[in-house]
């Protein structure tokens, strides 16, 4: 919130401290004082002597209308935050604490503390002989946290054999608790010790270096305030100092106030902006090598463009630490039992490829030492023909390769991957049908009807592609897929209107709609119908027009017909988890499918929500039929089925409603086609049936987990997740 230029006080209140504590309550005072003198302004100062007094003395510089107060500490924040609800007519600019985003009259000043503190820490891994370095600590804030990770982190860059010793004193102020700290660290036989403790922590950097300790402040450079510019003892063991630059922070966000262009939000100073960096090593100068000068500056400038990073979060977190307990506290029944509900599946469907196999029971007429033989021996050709169909062989794929780099030939090597490419061009359709149902999942309707739209977008893409000449590719294609996308959205929004109107339920709608976008089809598309294709026996469409394909990844080879559709469908998996889990739109959609009557509570419309949920579903769904037609087909025949529509109730079941799940179970279904197709070649010569048992059988264990966790003997988790599918007839 701009302010107007006729401020006349601007105040100050310190975080527990005075304004010559050498800390950044000094260094606020200076930045402020100078940007003041500029402009003539009087500076009221405020040091609280308890946190209890803070607000009270907040208030009382209001009420001297104060309407510029500069405030300092992380601790002091959410108390400010109160206030300036309060008061909208001042402005506050807090130290070291970063104001919620829609805070229009707060301004927070934020520093890269890890940055400076990295650098810190390199140094002193450069520097240590004993390989023990101490850091003290003061309370266990966000800041201090900054400082200690970026410290760690730093010291590990350059000596991963030396141990980092760490001491917290839950204060700024209490001298003694610092010194303290620093005998603690000397008893452990540290010989550099950084305090980022304030008051607290130089006192032990003074007592450190007084005993010939190798000492590292903290926010200003200790070896001008807390060693007196070099008259202290002991401030020839200064080696340096992690500094953030309080005082030109608050300088830049005065000025600007009074200015009347300072907003609220947050103002970051990092190494870029040299709102951090090292002091100067002052008369440490001489112990510090030439190549460990070297050595920091090339970190310094590699900090600056990104090529390191300091591996810790913006609460102090350890980012690596922060990984690994996500990973160890992760769930993973939710990975384990699908895992588990494949390979029981397979299983089985080894024993129907037995059981069915003519050949396994002639040789169990030898005998059963011989029929075992024959079964296992059935059971690897059919997997093996299936792993071949779904991947490619192996061997060839080497062969390809090796052809390729002899003599530039690439016949060979697209030979051996063509299954796979044939894979993922059966997971693209997948992909997209998956998203439809489980995005409905995700708002508690199961859309069935993914079928019809599928029927729906393959028509409006076929239309809009045979019935447009003349358009470059790059508006005709774009066009084309709109139209199947829209088509699909607009198909479900009228089971979305219905049940968000009138309560009707979604899977009876859904289904009725599947006929008739069938019948549709068959009417539009017989021979002398409205789209079918003059002088043709056939009930299929004309042809799309070229500028509508979608670029196929091997032109040059027609047997290859994965096409760009696949990045799309990668591409909506992004764009549909960002939609959920990241916007607004996509909290509300999960509101209404975890507790409509909770949301309609809170304010969030449960019809709306509905029809956007559907119209989305719809919209993917739309999409998928749009890709067989401009990326596969280039026309439609009126028998489309595909089954992609139904199977997407599968995927979303196996993908848990997750978009990287469903994903991930798109890929394992065209795998399985793809494969399945094999089987039914020699030598396995399996039915094509047994994948779609196996698909079955996947199912059945993922919706009955008990099944597995009988099985497998696994316990059940305590807390179980309910996925709401349907919530049947009635308004919600």
């Amino acid at each position: 919130m701009p302010l107007p230029a006729d401020i006349l006080r601007i105040g100050l209140i310190t975080d527990g401290g005075r304004i010559d504590d050498g800390g950044f309550n000094q260094q606020a005072y200076e930045g402020l004082l100078r940007a003041a003198q500029e402009h003539g302004i009087e500076v009221v100062v405020r040091q609280p002597a308890s946190p209890t007094a803070y607000e009270n003395e907040l208030r009382q510089l209001l009420d001297e209308d104060c309407r510029l107060i500069v405030t300092v500490g992380s601790v002091t924040g959410p108390a400010v935050e109160r206030i300036a609800g309060r008061y909208p007519k001042a402005h506050f600019i807090v130290v070291d604490y970063e104001p919620l985003v829609e805070s229009q009259n707060m301004t927070g000043l934020v520093f890269a503390e890890d940055q400076a503190a990295f650098l810190a820490g390199a140094l002193a891994g450069l520097i240590t002989s004993q390989g023990n370095v101490g850091f003290i600590g003061g309370k266990d804030l966000p800041p201090i946290r900054r400082f200690h990770r970026g410290f760690a982190n730093g010291m590990a860059l350059t000596n991963r054999q030396a141990k980092l010793i760490a001491v917290y004193t839950n204060t700024f102020t209490d001298a003694a608790a610092g010194v303290e700290a620093a005998g603690k660290l000397a008893a452990e036989g540290v010989d550099i010790i950084f305090a980022a403790a304030g008051a607290c922590g130089n006192a032990g950097l003074l007592a450190a270096a007084s005993q010939g300790t190798w000492v590292i402040g903290a926010d200003q450079d200790v070896w001008v305030t807390t060693f007196q510019n070099g008259r202290q003892a002991g401030a020839e063991r200064v080696l340096t100092s992690a500094m953030k630059r309080v005082d030109e922070a608050v300088y830049q966000a005065v000025k600007k106030a009074l200015q009347g262009s300072l907003r609220g939000g947050t103002m970051r100073f990092d190494l870029a902006n040299a709102g951090v960096g090292l002091a100067p090593f002052h008369d440490a100068d001489v112990a510090v090598p030439s190549e460990v000068r070297g050595k920091i500056l090339e970190i310094t400038e590699s900090l600056k463009s990104g090529r390191i990073r300091t591996g810790v979060g913006p609460q102090g977190e350890e980012i690596r630490r922060g990984i690994f307990a996500r990973l160890t506290a992760w769930n993973w029944q939710a990975a384990l039992i699908p895992f588990l509900a494949i390979i029981s599946a397979l299983i089985i469907g080894a024993i129907f490829i037995m059981a069915f196999d003519p050949k396994v029971w002639a040789a169990f007429g030898s005998g059963f030492g011989a029929g075992m033989q024959a079964a296992w021996h059935s059971i690897v050709r059919a997997y093996t023909s299936l792993f071949e169909g779904a991947f490619g062989s192996p061997a060839r794929i080497v062969e390809g390769f090796r052809v390729f780099f002899q003599t530039g030939e690439t016949d060979e090597l697209l030979a051996g991957i063509r299954p796979l490419t044939e894979s993922l061009r059966i997971a693209t359709p997948y992909i997209f049908a998956g998203l439809a149902v489980a995005l409905g999942f995700r708002c508690g309707l199961f859309n069935i009807g993914a079928e019809g739209q599928y029927f729906i977008g393959g028509l409006a893409s076929v239309f809009v592609g045979y019935s447009i000449k003349g358009l470059p590719w790059f508006i005709h294609l774009p066009l084309a897929l709109a139209a199947g996308m829209a088509g699909g959205a607009l198909w479900a929004s009228i089971a979305g209107f219905l049940k968000a109107r009138t309560g009707a339920h979604e899977v009876i709608n859904t289904i009725m709609l599947n006929y008739i976008a069938f019948r549709l089809a068959d009417y539009l598309l017989q021979v002398g119908g409205p789209m079918s294709r003059p002088g043709d026996f056939r009930p299929i469409s004309p042809e799309i027009q070229r500028s509508a394909y979608l670029p196929q990844f091997f032109p040059n080879d027609p047997s290859i017909r994965l096409n760009a559709g696949l990045l799309l469908a990668l591409l909506a998996v992004f764009l549909v988890y960002f939609l959920l889990f990241k916007t607004t739109i996509g909290f509300e959609i999960r509101a209404v499918g975890a507790n409509p009557r909770a949301a309609r509570t809170a304010g969030i419309s449960v019809a709306r929500n509905i029809m956007l949920a559907m119209a989305l579903s719809g919209g993917l769904a739309g999409l998928a039929g749009a890709h067989d037609i401009l990326g596969v087909l280039h026309f439609m025949p009126n028998a489309f089925f595909s089954g992609y529509g139904f199977d997407a109730i599968a995927l979303a079941l196996l993908g848990k409603s997750h978009p990287v799940g469903v994903l991930l179970a798109a890929l394992l279904f065209g795998f399985l086609r793809a494969g399945a197709q094999r089987m039914q070649a020699p030598p396995a010569l399996v039915p094509i049936d047994i994948i779609s048992i196996v698909q079955a059988l996947i199912i059945i264990f993922i919706a009955a987990p008990e099944i597995i966790r009988l099985v497998y003997r696994i316990r059940a988790p305590k807390e179980v997740g309910e996925a709401v599918f349907t919530r049947g007839w009635g308004r919600l």
